[in-house]
């Protein structure tokens, strides 16, 4: 079963690897007929449509608030958790910490929904991810036909991916003041740390897992992950590879790296797993005793929170370094 989790959340995490543009938001208005032309000054015209499109082109009708929400991925739940929503949130995933969440929310199966349950709750706004539409039907379609809003947000695959998103939702809920202020503080922390680690001479070399043996997975140039670590101060032994990366013990053995890091949750004490694991012992990280447990969360989920990640780095490979 940790095994089937793990390939679980690392799809959640594959599908990362492809980039969307940022959505552009379109204010939709019905076409006036002849007859409202010449009577337009003595009758109402009609109601003018809020339409925006999501983060996958699809046009969507949006309301002027949301009171019952269901979200589909661990770091949607995050985001509304950050713009103040976490009281509002009815349903989340078999994969969320719910940390955050004010309600007592209904969880329920990413990969196979109970979509009757789901309808029960009564949700006015449904949040998604790529994996929704996983097998070609739209498993929302019901819901959708009820007139609940559904909207999908792909897996962040860059930090600019991250401030897209953001921007996105607070158009969806109304926030967008909130939401800029959020940004500016991430751009700002983002600044205020890579001008004191771009000073760095002596940069660590890093290997990053995010999955462990037999299935190891780090990853490469291209993801939020690499950018993190780089702005942490280190350097990817894996940046000369694209997107998330299926790992050999030959690879890390070559690259021979200063700095291990693990955001691995689901298998007991995964430092010392690395550190037993045949061949390993003489990597510079495991005899000089570097290598680190890192918060998963903020490692894991492409949410403003990654800030959080990003100190959590350099304080493990400068701890002398005043950053704080």
């Amino acid at each position: 079963m940790k095994i089937l989790k793990n390939i679980l959340l690392l799809s959640v995490i594959l599908l990362s690897a492809c980039g969307t543009d940022e959505p552009e938001v379109l204010q939709v208005v019905p076409p006036k007929t002849v007859e409202q032309e010449v009577i337009e000054e003595k009758t109402e015209l009609p109601k003018r449509l809020n339409i925006i499109v999501d983060r996958t082109g699809a046009e969507i009708e949006i309301k002027d608030n949301y009171e019952r929400i269901v979200s589909y991925a661990p770091s949607i739940t995050e985001m509304l958790v950050d713009l103040g929503y976490g009281d509002k949130i009815v349903a989340i995933t078999n994969f969320d910490t719910a940390t955050g969440v004010e309600s007592n929310p209904m969880i329920f199966d990413m990969i196979n929904p109970d979509i009757e349950a789901l309808i029960a709750l009564e949700p006015d706004l449904i949040i998604s991810s790529e994996l929704t539409a996983e097998g070609g039907a739209d498993p929302l379609a019901e819901l959708r036909k009820l007139g609940v809003t559904v909207t999908t947000i792909p897996t962040a695959t860059t930090i600019n991916d991250i401030y897209i998103d953001l921007e996105f939702m607070g158009i969806l809920l109304g926030e967008k003041e909130t939401v800029e202020l959020l940004i500016q503080d991430m751009k700002n922390q983002i600044a205020e740390i890579s001008a004191i680690t771009n000073l760095i001479e002596d940069r660590k070399s890093v290997y990053f897992e995010i999955s462990p043996a037999p299935y190891m997975y780090s990853t490469g140039s291209g993801t939020y992950l690499n950018e993190m670590i780089t702005i942490a101060g280190g350097d990817n032994i894996l940046s000369d590879l694209d997107n998330w990366v299926s790992v050999t013990d030959e690879m890390v053995i070559s690259k021979n790296p200063d700095i291990i890091f693990t955001n691995v949750t689901y298998v007991e004490n995964p430092i010392e797993e690395i550190k037993d694991r045949n061949g390993w012992a003489n990597i510079t990280a495991v005899k000089d005793n570097q290598v680190f447990g890192i918060e998963n969360n903020p490692t894991s989920l492409p949410t403003r929170n990654i800030i959080t990640g990003i100190k959590e780095m350099t304080k493990s490979m400068y701890p002398d370094l005043e950053i704080f």
